[in-house]
């Protein structure tokens, strides 16, 4: 009877999930390889003409005597922006009805093959069109009837994909738009649909450039199952200790959370695992339902790979992405903190123990197989050199999967031999130099492969020689280090599918699959956020064509009568209601240019804010208000009433949503008071600092230090808990001074720390801090 009831509740949870998640169709098959293709044709176009393949290509070939000058033939950014928008559209019309009646869920009706060839018109109408239009900037009457039709059709797929919520706020800034410069109808088709100032902004921009090659990277990285690693290898490190499966669920989020970029997929990814075993070590369901959201959502905090939102941001500010995730790191110290905090506390309050060992697989296992994390190590590593984003991507892509071919127990092989091989194949890549090793290196694989010693002739081996040798032969030819980081990732993508293909193990059958598969997850995936970003470029050709861009910061400085906290707090309620219908992605791009400015004309004048970022031009100010509403665009994913990861995270658990969407925005409250410590503190951005001395190292730690004693106050004062429970007064107290200390000055913070010493002395001792 008990199993019963188990799969019964666990039916519910599905039930549940589909209610949050599945708005597409179940296609029929013919439908399903058109998606696949237009998927796989995005994948194409992006390598080929927007990562510069054909041009890496022709430079390699051309060194060894091989002059393809065809390869040569390159498009303009805004053809490939049109191409891979016409194939999203596509995708888009195919998977979401526009309607979720019960018939329209299972076909594509009349209304959709409509919106499907207006998307191919429209877009390839620009396609071919641009050219002439970059020569000449000649408008014609025929450019304006295409420009509507192209809002029509982003807007309607917007509103199918992600809801009626950002179309409709896009449609109020077109509306102002038109208005205000006279209905002139040319002006405003050229703006917003030939110039790169409307669909083809900044936005959709940085997603072709950028951000596909992450989302491809990690496609793939949860197709070979890091996720499974990640969350397994946590969970057997902490699982026995008390709190364990909570802890584990901390830390595995916000690892997977660099690589997934969506908290309700975060969610879904890691939590149908950390959820069960936080409820069977005891976690009420409206906790356990809490943590994973709360842990999900910070990933998209975390360094290296940050929400797409970051590389808008990079772009909008003029600053390289690698500083961007630089200026992240203490924030998303204090969040990880803040969370681990609270479930430290809540897991004392409940009194839990560790799981019994047994329960998980040996830490030696996972220790064994920790090379699986390597492509995270690169791609953090690369970023942080200066490597370009995109090509940082492509190359940790190429590490990725040599390391899944080697990681497979069934295809024979020296496991530790083969790590090394990568490991000293990865570091010549990057150093761009070094082949003699790896030619050493081939010869030994042969040898021991002749006289059947720890390697074999199979697919370990095959991918192995084809990396290093490939790596081998560009530095022979002297191709320049960036060059050969990504033509290895992109013939990665091509060895594995070879290989795979003449594979006959099954794990070979899976790497294939798993390779071919992201590159179709990557373009589905992509939808979304695509969609949102030419929506909201949208918006910005409104603002700039208006000159409201320029203007709105000071009226809305004036509105709130130059009262920069009332500012503060006007945008964070904001955003917060903004994203509560939008992506994160589109709130960010629409806060900072609606909200960011007004913050920055607010402080422009006052120092530091008016003193520029460290070997850029962006002042201080821009750079503390992009990233305050970042932060709290990020953060409505939990917040009540719509908090979608945290109504997964209740439908895993089985749990009262509003119980845990509330536990949800306590554990998280760094994520609403950091916002606030940094941007009085823009010294916690590391970026801003202007000379690193003892001094400035002392400050920049002091804020760290003071921050988490904040955090740990209001842990203690919302979870009633120090070293036993504490009384009301108490509590009431701690949360005071806390808030009050988030100021980070000295004598509050003082203060703060003297109450907590007070209840860890006396604790049990007396009534001032005993439960009453």
């Amino acid at each position: 009877m008990a199993e019963e009831k188990n799969i019964e509740e666990k039916n519910i949870d599905i039930e549940k999930l589909e209610e949050v998640i599945s708005r597409t169709r179940k296609l029929p098959p013919l439908f399903e390889k058109v998606v696949t293709i237009a998927a796989v044709l995005i994948g194409i176009y992006e390598i080929l003409f927007i990562f510069n393949f054909n041009g890496a290509l022709y430079d390699m070939l051309s060194k060894i005597g091989i002059n393809l000058e065809f390869l040569l033939y390159t498009l303009q950014t805004q053809q490939g922006e049109a191409f891979v928008l016409a194939m999203i559209l596509i995708i888009a019309y195919i998977l979401y009805p526009a309607r979720r009646r019960k018939k329209s869920m299972s076909r594509v009706e009349i209304i959709d093959y409509v919106f499907i060839a207006l998307s191919l018109i429209t877009m390839f109408y620009l396609f071919f069109r641009y050219p002439s239009y970059a020569e000449t900037a000649t408008v014609y009457q025929r450019d304006v009837l295409f420009a509507l039709l192209a809002i029509l059709v982003v807007l309607e797929a917007t509103r199918r994909v992600i809801g009626w919520v950002l179309p409709v706020v896009v449609l109020v800034f077109l509306g102002y738009a038109i208005h205000d410069i006279g209905f002139n109808w040319t002006v405003f088709a050229e703006h917003m649909y030939l110039a790169s100032e409307g669909i083809f902004a900044t936005p959709l921009y940085v997603m072709t450039i950028y951000v596909f090659a992450f989302i491809f990277f990690g496609a793939f990285l949860l197709k070979i199952g890091i996720s499974d690693y990640i969350t397994e290898f946590m969970i057997s490190l902490f699982g026995s200790r008390p709190g364990g499966p909570a802890k584990a669920a901390v830390i595995a989020s916000g690892l997977m959370g660099t690589v997934s970029g969506s908290s309700v997929a975060n969610v879904l990814t890691t939590g149908t695992f950390t959820i069960p075993l936080m409820k069977k070590a005891g976690y009420p369901p409206e906790v356990a339902g809490a943590v994973e959201p709360v842990s999900s959502t910070g990933g998209q905090l975390m360094p290296p790979i940050m929400g797409a939102a970051a590389f808008i941001m990079a772009e909008f500010l003029g600053i390289p992405y690698n500083k961007i995730i630089i200026a992240a790191i203490l924030p998303a110290i204090v969040y990880y903190s803040g969370v681990y905090l609270f479930i430290d506390r809540e897991t004392k309050r409940l009194g839990l123990k560790g799981m019994p060992k047994e329960h998980f697989k040996p830490i030696r296992y996972f220790l064994r197989k920790s090379y699986i994390l390597l492509p995270i190590a690169v791609i953090t590593v690369a970023l942080i050199w200066g490597i370009p984003a995109h090509i940082a991507a492509i190359s940790s892509l190429g590490v990725a999967i040599w390391v899944a071919w080697i990681s497979k127990d069934e295809i024979f092989g020296n496991e530790a031999l083969y790590v090394a091989v990568v490991l000293i194949g990865t570091f010549i890549m990057f150093m761009g130099q070094g082949y003699q090793i790896l030619l050493a290196l081939t010869v030994i694989l042969l040898l021991l492969a002749a006289l059947k010693r720890e390697v074999a002739f199979n697919e370990k081996l095959y991918i192995t020689l084809l990396f290093i040798l490939f790596i081998s032969l560009n530095q022979i030819i002297g191709m320049s280090k960036e060059n050969l980081l990504f033509m290895t990732g992109i013939f990665g993508i091509i060895f594995s599918l070879i290989v795979g293909a003449l594979s006959r193990s099954l794990d070979g059958k899976k790497m294939f699959s798993a390779t071919y598969e992201s590159m179709i997850e990557a373009g589905k995936t992509s939808t979304a956020v695509m969609l949102a970003a030419a929506s909201a470029g949208l918006i910005q050709g409104s603002l700039t064509i208006t000159g409201l861009a320029n203007s709105l910061g000071y009226r809305l400085a004036e509105l709130t009568g130059g009262s920069l906290w009332l500012l503060l707090i006007v945008t964070m309620v904001f955003s917060l209601i903004l994203g509560m219908g939008v992506p994160t992605t589109a709130n960010y791009i629409i806060t900072s240019l609606v909200m960011a400015p007004a913050i920055y004309q607010a402080v422009s004048t006052v120092y530091p804010y008016n003193q520029p970022v460290p070997g850029f031009g962006t002042v201080i100010a821009l750079l503390s208000a992009h990233f305050f509403v970042f932060y709290f665009g990020i953060l409505a994913d939990i917040t009540p009433p719509v908090a979608l990861a945290s109504y997964a995270g209740s439908a895993l658990a089985g749990g009262d949503f509003w119980k845990t969407a509330l536990n949800a925005v306590r554990y998280a409250v760094a994520g609403y008071i950091g916002p606030y410590i940094y941007f009085t503190h823009p010294e916690m951005f590391l970026i801003t600092v202007k000379e690193w001395h003892i001094g400035t190292v002392g400050l920049v730690l002091y804020d760290l230090l003071a921050t988490i004693l904040v955090l740990y106050m209001l842990s203690v004062g919302f979870t009633g808990w120090l070293k036993g429970h504490i009384s009301m007064p108490y509590r009431i107290a701690l949360i005071v001074v806390a808030f009050a200390a988030a100021s980070l000055n000295p004598m509050i913070v003082g203060l703060g720390l003297a109450l907590i010493l007070l209840g860890v002395f006396f604790t049990g001792k007396g009534k001032i801090v005993a439960s009453t």
